[in-house]
């Protein structure tokens, strides 16, 4: 979403939410409840530049209110039309994993606390890169997403269906390292999910697309609902196009091939996803046949029993006491006093939110064909919940600042726990840090993707946004802040100094420049009749062919970067495999290689004291240059 736009689209919500003030405040009332969402997502549509919404709200076991907003198809001016219109609902797909696993724990054939190498036709090793030994994961921690595996988002979509690889073989080849003890960080993973659903594939003896098929959408009655990547052709037809916004106009996508399917391979209607709320809310039963079922087809009565369902439902971690959790596969939130689960879910074309209220038994769902609704869903939300279920009467307790001389202890940079660790894709933390400081009347300021939230302390260690519900919680080492701690699977690390964005650029952008400043300089000497020293001929041929190398390197790096898809606008390398890049860290081994040599011959030139004072010192700074080159190329895994 364009940051401009967010502060017009919350007054509108907030002129929606005023006006249906005066309405009735009943859920129940379907005309109350069309008028205030028609306020809401006109504002959004309009504001963000997207094409078409669907949202749908149930209570006390039915479907109250279903309404599209737009079009599913700009050219052919085909409107969002909810149980007709079909969509990618993204991370939503996880819910369906997690059904399945407690169907299979409640028929005795899984254990939640079971080593999940018990499963699996390959292992996943013992120890951490730290070389530590750590606990065995289970699928207790899959689903609560503590299993402490580092994140990979290559290929978890791809640009061709003919990328596609078999479930068992993808999460062989694609096993991520693990870099926590389980049960100790939340770290978002769709690996994790992915392993789930092969263990379903494994202990159910069926592909996990048939087993979700047969045990779950059937009996939901999710008619419109399938994993299959190829859609069947009255799916297809009824497919919504997803949009980007960019230099005036609107560039549709294609269909989105996922390889980790069960993470987020699902395509769906608002109505299924509303039969899925249903379920949810009636803690296992199914609800009535759909209109595409006949009232007297037979079938089970219950997805899952109840006990077993309030087990599913119920918080199984949490980062700290007072911050939302994890259920087993469902989030956790607090606003307004209430208890909300739910699921986000994001494509490169589609965003959508399911949401409900378990205590209140009302849901909502909500999707928009454009990934600027991935901020605006929770907007919707709270507009939603600001309208209907209010905050109780009575403050509750004020931020204050932090105590005076404590500003040191929580200033910094900190990356994400979902992160990447050990392969290439480390880059992208550079372009993701979240900077913590403390402005001049002693409140935190946490800054990230140029969004800022100032917090206030409620309790030790424990932080809530001014003027807002959101709280976060800080881990201490000796006194000094090393963790931040968020409700759901999420946490920030303090980044050491040495692998802070500004540390690891400022060092790659000072060695461009000495080198590019050598270079010109060795360039001039070539033209100089008489030469002040003898030249060193070896060292300035290795470090020209350094130099040159280096900067051959940045080239490609930039466009394995910048050669982006053309409807996704992500890069190719999420996509597919990347010759370019193949190349990049070929020649990344060789200018580690090259650098070794220079390091030794500098070594050398001391010893021998072999040129000129001067030109011994400049050939130590240089190396030192090519030093810094090969520590950041390591802090990134780039060799």
């Amino acid at each position: 979403m364009k940051k401009c736009c967010a502060p017009v689209v919350i007054l509108a919500l907030l002129m929606a939410v005023s006006a249906a003030s005066a309405q009735s405040s009943s859920v129940q009332d379907p005309a109350a409840l069309e008028a205030f969402f028609d306020g809401v997502f006109s504002v959004q549509l309009r504001q963000n530049k997207i094409p078409g919404a669907e949202v749908v709200v149930v209570a006390q076991g039915e479907i109250v209110l279903a309404k599209g907003y737009g079009f599913a198809d700009l050219a052919e001016e085909i409107p969002m039309e909810p149980g007709i219109t079909v969509h990618r609902p993204g991370s939503i797909s996880k819910i369906l994993v997690w059904l399945a696993v407690m169907q299979l724990v409640e028929q005795g054939k899984l254990d939640l606390y079971a080593d999940v190498n018990t499963y699996l036709d390959f292992t996943i090793p013992p120890r951490t890169t730290s070389t530590k030994d750590v606990p065995p994961i289970t699928l207790h921690h899959l689903m609560t997403h503590t299993a402490g595996f580092e994140d990979e988002v290559a290929w978890t979509i791809v640009a061709d269906p003919e990328l596609l690889k078999p479930l068992g073989q993808y999460v062989k080849e694609h096993l991520p390292a693990r870099v926590f003890t389980p049960g100790s960080i939340m770290a978002y993973s769709n690996y994790g999910t992915a392993l789930a659903a092969y263990i379903v594939e494994r202990v159910s003896g069926q592909p996990f697309a048939a087993y979700a098929q047969e045990q779950l959408l059937t009996p939901l009655g999710l008619t419109s609902t399938t994993f299959r990547q190829e859609l069947p052709g009255d799916l297809a037809a009824r497919l919504s196009r997803g949009y980007r916004y960019e230099a005036g106009r609107y560039i549709a996508g294609g269909f989105e091939y996922v390889q980790n399917y069960p993470a987020g391979g699902l395509t769906t209607s608002s109505l299924d996803m509303a039969r899925l709320l249903l379920a949810l809310l009636s803690l296992g039963e199914l609800p009535g046949p759909s209109p595409e079922q006949s009232a007297e087809d037979e079938g089970p009565e219950r997805l899952l029993a109840e006990e077993t369902m309030r087990t599913m439902l119920s918080r199984q971690f949490a980062a700290h006491p007072e911050l939302p959790g994890m259920t087993y596969g469902l989030m956790e939130a607090e606003y307004n006093g209430r208890r909300i689960l739910g699921h986000g879910g994001d494509t490169f074309l589609f965003s959508s939110g399911l949401y409900f209220l378990p205590e209140e038994d009302v849901g909502l769902y909500v999707v928009y064909n454009s990934t600027a609704g991935s901020e605006l869903r929770g907007l919707v939300l709270k507009a939603f919940l600001d309208r209907y279920f209010p905050p109780a009467e009575g403050a509750g307790p004020q931020p204050r600042p932090i105590t005076e001389g404590t500003e040191a202890n929580y200033r910094g940079v900190y990356h994400s726990s979902r992160s990447n660790f050990t392969g290439v894709e480390s880059v992208v933390r550079l372009a993701q840090p979240l900077t913590v400081d403390v402005d001049s009347q002693g409140y935190l300021l946490l800054q990230a993707g140029g969004a800022v939230q100032r917090f206030g302390e409620i309790a030790p260690g424990l932080f809530q946004e001014l003027h807002g519900d959101a709280k976060i919680a800080f881990v201490f080492d000796d006194g000094r802040a090393v963790r931040i701690l968020l409700p759901g699977p999420g946490a920030w690390l303090r980044t050491p100094w040495y692998q802070t964005p500004a540390f690891l650029t400022t060092l790659v952008a000072g060695s461009c420049l000495f080198m590019l400043g050598t270079l010109i300089a060795w360039i001039r000497g070539v033209f100089r009749i008489r030469p002040r020293h003898k030249p060193l001929v070896l060292p300035k041929a290795l470090a020209v062919l350094f130099i040159l190398l280096f900067f051959t390197a940045l080239v490609l790096g930039a466009e394995v970067l910048n050669t982006l898809h053309p409807e996704y606008d992500v890069p190719m390398v999420v996509l597919e495999p990347s010759s370019t890049l193949n190349v990049l860290l070929v020649l990344t081994k060789i200018l580690v290689g090259l650098g070794a040599v220079m390091l030794l011959t500098a070594i050398y030139l001391l010893a021998a004291k072999g040129g000129s004072l001067g030109q011994r010192i400049h050939y130590v700074l240089l190396t030192l240059d090519v030093l810094a080159v090969i520590f950041v190329l390591w802090q990134l895994n780039l060799w």
